[in-house]
């Protein structure tokens, strides 16, 4: 099943290019924006993935318990599983961060903000908003915000490598 162009004037193919095109465009929008929420993601749930991988699946007596009353059972091999992936994604990520706090370091002082700022909204035990960072830094929460966004742009270009960078080229 295809199209037969044969009997299209230059109008009707310039529109369907034009229509063709701008599909291609949105779906590698959509890609790059993935990508993007992926890291805010990650960063956002950093503290809940620390959280999980340090609680080790299997208490016995709970799912003893919770296999009684359910009737269903419970596949730890499966919740090791998702623990293995967990300690090896924030092994990966503490790496990335690693990294990226020491290019920040050898920066000027808006990369090291950058960092801190990224560090107080997602990493430090005790979370802040943009508006308390602002008033740390004595900074509008628009250049907070800014700090936040390309904060997150650079740990995904360390996280994803070339596509990440493809992303943010596309974006200038």
């Amino acid at each position: 099943m295809g199209i037969d162009i044969k009997g299209l004037d230059k109008e009707q193919l310039e529109m369907l290019a034009g229509a063709v095109f701008k599909q291609q465009h949105k779906a590698k929008r959509k890609e790059r924006d993935r990508r993007l929420r992926n890291t805010k993601m990650l960063l956002q749930n950093y503290r809940r993935l620390k959280t999980h991988i340090e609680i080790e699946p299997g208490n016995e007596e709970l799912t003893m318990n919770y296999e009684t009353e359910s009737g269903e059972i419970i596949r730890f091999d499966e919740l090791n599983k998702y623990h293995a992936k967990s300690r090896a994604l924030i092994k990966y990520l503490d790496n990335i961060l690693a990294a990226y706090k020491i290019e920040c370091k050898q920066g000027d002082d808006s990369d090291w903000r950058r960092y801190n700022v990224i560090d107080k909204l997602y990493l430090s035990t005790s979370k802040m908003s943009l508006s308390e960072i602002a008033t740390i830094y004595d900074k509008d929460r628009s250049t907070i915000d800014r700090d936040k966004r390309r904060g997150i742009n650079d740990i995904s270009v360390m996280l994803y490598g070339m596509d990440a960078l493809n992303d943010v080229l596309e974006k200038l």
